[in-house]
Formats: C-alpha cells, sequence, structure tokens
C-alpha cells in the first residue's frame, strides 16, 4: 500500500480459497471488523479501506495461512506507531461452515448472517450480532453488545459479556435454551425471571429463564451494565426453519 496524499482513503480488496472447515481468525487493532455471509463455496473475500496520513507508515496486509488457521492480521512496520488519523477497516466475507475469531482494540465487531461458530473480543468497542447460526462467544470492556440470536445450537454454551457495558439481548421463543443473566444494574425483559440477591458480589444480581426447551445455555454477565432481554419476532421461515429478515435480505443474491 503506497503512501498517500492526506486524508486519502485506499481499498485494497483480497480473496482466498479455504480448505473445508479452516478457521478464520481476524486481528485488526487498528479499527473495525464487520463480518457478513460469504455464500455457500469456500471463498473468503476481504475488503479493506484505509485511511493513510500524509508521510505516515502504511499499515500492511498479508493475509495467508498460519498454523492451519486463515489469519488476517494487519500491522505497522516494526518500531512504527500510528499516525493522528490513521486506520484500517475491514469487511470479511466468510463463507458457510468456517468458524471465525476475530480481535479488536477500540474498533466496532459487527457479525451479520455467519453460518458457524463465532469468537468476538473487544478491548473497548461495541459488538453487535444478527442471525448467527452456531455459537457465540462475544466479550468487551467497557463497550456495548447488542445480540439477536437464532435457535441456540443443541448443546452449546454461549457467553456475552461486558466490564461495564450494557447488553441488549433479543430473542425468540423458538431459542431452546436457558438463560443466565447476571449484573450489578438492572434488568429489563420481556420475559419472566426469576432473580437472585447475590450480597456482597459483583455482579450483585442473577437472573435465571428458559425460553422454548432447555437443550443450551446461554451466559449474560456485565459487572455494571443494564441487561435488556427482549422478544424478537424478526423471522421469516425458510425450509421449516427460522432465519432473521435482516440475514435473508444480505444473502438473497448469493
Amino acid at each position: 500500500m503506497a503512501a498517500a496524499a492526506a486524508g486519502e482513503l485506499i481499498r485494497q480488496d483480497f480473496s482466498a480459497r479455504l480448505g473445508s472447515g479452516q478457521a478464520v481468525s481476524v486481528d485488526n487493532p487498528y479499527g473495525d471488523v464487520r463480518l457478513r455471509f460469504g455464500g455457500y463455496q469456500d471463498e473468503l473475500e476481504i475488503n479493506t479501506l484505509a485511511q493513510q496520513p500524509q508521510q505516515a507508515a502504511a499499515i500492511l496486509l498479508q493475509p495467508g495461512v498460519v498454523d492451519g488457521i486463515y489469519r488476517i492480521a494487519p500491522r505497522l512496520p516494526v518500531d512504527t506507531l500510528i499516525a493522528e488519523g490513521q486506520r484500517l477497516d475491514l469487511v470479511v466475507f466468510v463463507p458457510l461452515g468456517h468458524n471465525v475469531q476475530v480481535r479488536t482494540e477500540s474498533g466496532v465487531i459487527e457479525s451479520r448472517g455467519i453460518r458457524a461458530d463465532i469468537d468476538l473480543r473487544s478491548a473497548r468497542g461495541n459488538i453487535a450480532i444478527r442471525g448467527t447460526s452456531g455459537s457465540i462467544n462475544a466479550e468487551t470492556g467497557p463497550g456495548t453488545i447488542e445480540a439477536s440470536l437464532l435457535r441456540a445450537p443443541p448443546g452449546s454454551r454461549q457467553h456475552l459479556a461486558t466490564s461495564t457495558g450494557s447488553i441488549v439481548l433479543a430473542v425468540s421463543d423458538e431459542l431452546d435454551a436457558n438463560l443466565e443473566l447476571s449484573t450489578s444494574a438492572a434488568f429489563a425483559t420481556e420475559f419472566s425471571l426469576h432473580v437472585e440477591n447475590l450480597r456482597g458480589q459483583e455482579p450483585n444480581k442473577r437472573a435465571t429463564a428458559q425460553i422454548g426447551e432447555g437443550k443450551a445455555d446461554v451466559i449474560v454477565e456485565s459487572r455494571r451494565g443494564e441487561i435488556r432481554l427482549l422478544r424478537w419476532t424478526g423471522f421469516t421461515t425458510v425450509n421449516g426453519k427460522p432465519v432473521d429478515e435482516d440475514e435473508q435480505a444480505d444473502t438473497d443474491s448469493d
């Protein structure tokens, strides 16, 4: 990526053929990461958008296989600091059946329509999840989490956690999972909860509920942020299975 004039935006695209079931790892300390469903073949696509200040060293990206995992890890040259206003945002189109791990610093992580397990962690950024058909693990510090869950994979243990941020979780009556919610702040819900006070602990309250059949576990934790549990009706039916309407719209062109 060549140096550019101040404030210039530079776009790059990459693609790769993944091995069957090959996992994908994204580690981007310089901006946002957005995951999108990439179709039914094993083709991975990456769109990048860099903001490159004049005279700043370029953020380099050379994705490839490391220890059997397809790794996407942009980095500045050794002994180089990020310049004011410099950033790199990624959009990654992940095909069916490829688990994904994402790491950011303050960047947003957004996942829509992924058909595999996802593991999302940000030091400070917000996380948003819709239409995932696999297991979900998501964690951030003071950032927020917003998630809309499809039916939980039987036997899975899904986890959403923040340190001080709020969590908004929307689920349908077909979730088929046992929920455990913990916070020292308030619960807001459209479902019936059993609430237990945990004196002298943080979080100091735990709430439980079963939605549908209890075939999986969903754990939701924030030490000091509000937790909202909402009823989600944004489903249509495709071949007898619930599908998020937004997710379906994203993939109609595939």
